[in-house]
């Protein structure tokens, strides 16, 4: 579960700004909504608003860059050149860029915090936030590490510590992320600190570019899955009956001419049974190749509708609506956040959708008594902001100061009624995160 995440001298975040998902003290309602942490608790829903250029998406931008500095391991493969910190203040320009994420995991509370510039690291430290102690697992400052013995794997520990720190010191350079690289090589000899990377490079974020592609697959293998998506599907009243999966066995007349699946086809064989993308060109059409039984299999997503005199009608995915497909594309975020501990990110949740729609989503997932997971989002939609369906410390906004950097803060900061109608006091600007439009008529549009 994400607990915490705190940006500095990022994209539109000047000083250290934070977003968490802990519950108010003032606010009791959807208690099932808490989730017991170890020793901390957190919330399951996340709805972040604010007028188009406040920030809340660079919030969702940071948390992914994150993701991908722990995945690349580089400080060069992700930084520009020209750095990300905060460029309406020249000063900045000299100070290092900061994030910094809490999250539970494998039954531990973890600290890590990263500071770097736009070509090396500069601080960096992970740390088990304990009740009433924390306790430091590594820690660095620029070229020196330090890792703590104590959390050498059984049987490293005697006269392997200094010889383990010294050997790190002279292998991991300037720009390399330590997490990254004891993640990736010396999961055996620090297992803790593999559980923190695998955490990270494991978070759901869905920006608006990105696609779900391994959904036929699912599909096709998970019973839950499919028992969900065909339960939700006909609700939504998208027209689409159900959905199922064609299979084709791909022989060689079928990949003869095609680089693209005769790639796809050979990275499947060196991973039997682990699906593969492919993104058809010039296509909304999404399809998988997997090998299965020694058998190279490409499996589409075909939709499935009633004709007027009720015989079903296939149809491929590519010939659905925006906000269809994106419905489709949520299935696998729904099941990840009702059925499994999945934590999911997603920008402009609302995109291409109609605002009923979106609504009667958010309801099935605050509704659940059995919610494992958690989902945070931004959005425009308005009539999310019912209390029927958050809580007010699950609502937060993103606003600009008087400096055009990004502050943030949740709705439980003010003093809400439980009947009270948030929706109409955020459009009449009570809680801020709302656009200041000039007068139309000094626009000269005519």
């Amino acid at each position: 579960m994400l607990l915490r995440f705190v940006v500095e001298n990022v994209l539109s975040f000047k000083e250290a700004t934070e977003f968490n998902t802990f519950p108010s003290s003032r606010t009791h309602s959807h208690e099932w909504h808490k989730m017991q942490c170890g020793h901390v608790t957190s919330l399951c829903l996340g709805a972040i608003y604010g007028a188009n250029g406040a920030g809340k998406s660079n919030l969702l931008k940071c948390i992914s860059m994150l993701k991908d500095l722990v995945v690349s391991g580089k400080i060069s493969e992700t930084i520009p050149k020209d750095g990300v910190h905060f460029k309406l203040d020249p000063s900045e320009a000299n100070k290092p860029s900061e994030m910094a994420i809490e999250f539970y995991a494998s039954g531990k509370v973890f600290y890590y915090h990263l500071a770097f510039s736009q070509s090396e690291v500069i601080e960096e430290e992970l740390i088990i936030a304990g009740k009433d102690k924390d306790e430091n697992i590594f820690c660095r400052k620029k070229d020196a590490i330090e890792v703590n013995e104590e959390f050498l794997k059984e049987g490293k520990k005697d006269g392997f510590g200094p010889m383990f720190m010294d050997a790190m010191n002279r292998i991991i350079k300037g720009d390399m992320l330590a997490l990254s690289f004891f993640g990736q090589y010396y999961a055996d000899e620090l297992p803790i600190v593999n559980e923190a990377f695998d955490w990270i490079r494991q978070l759901q974020v869905v920006l608006p570019t990105m696609r779900i592609g391994y959904l036929p697959h699912a599909l096709d293998k998970d019973e839950g899955f499919c028992q969900l998506v065909q339960k939700l599907m006909p609700k939504l009243k998208t027209g689409i009956k159900k959905l199922t999966v064609r299979k084709e066995e791909l022989k060689e007349d079928v990949v003869s001419g095609n680089p693209a699946l005769a790639e796809a086809i050979a990275e499947a064989r060196r991973n039997p049974g682990v699906p593969q993308i492919m993104m058809a060109p010039q296509s909304n059409e999404i399809s998988n190749v997997v090998v299965e039984d020694g058998k190279a299999v490409r499996k589409s997503l075909v939709a499935i509708h009633s004709s007027l005199n009720g015989k079903e009608v296939e149809m491929g995915i590519d010939s659905e609506s925006d906000g269809t497909r994106r419905l489709i594309e949520y299935m696998p975020l729904l099941y990840g956040v009702l059925n499994k501990e999945n934590v999911f990110i997603v920008d402009e949740i609302e995109r291409s959708i109609h605002p009923i729609i979106i609504k009667a989503l958010m309801e099935t997932v605050s509704e659940s008594k059995e919610i494992k997971g958690q989902i945070i989002f931004t959005t425009h939609e308005s009539c999310l902001l019912d209390q029927s369906i958050f809580r007010p410390d699950e609502i937060w906004f993103a606003q600009k100061d008087v400096e055009q950097a990004t502050q943030m803060y949740p709705l439980s900061d003010y003093n809400i009624h439980k009947t009270a109608n948030i929706e109409n006091g955020y459009l009449n600007g009570r809680y801020g995160g709302v656009p200041f439009l000039s007068n139309p008529s000094d626009l000269n549009w005519l």
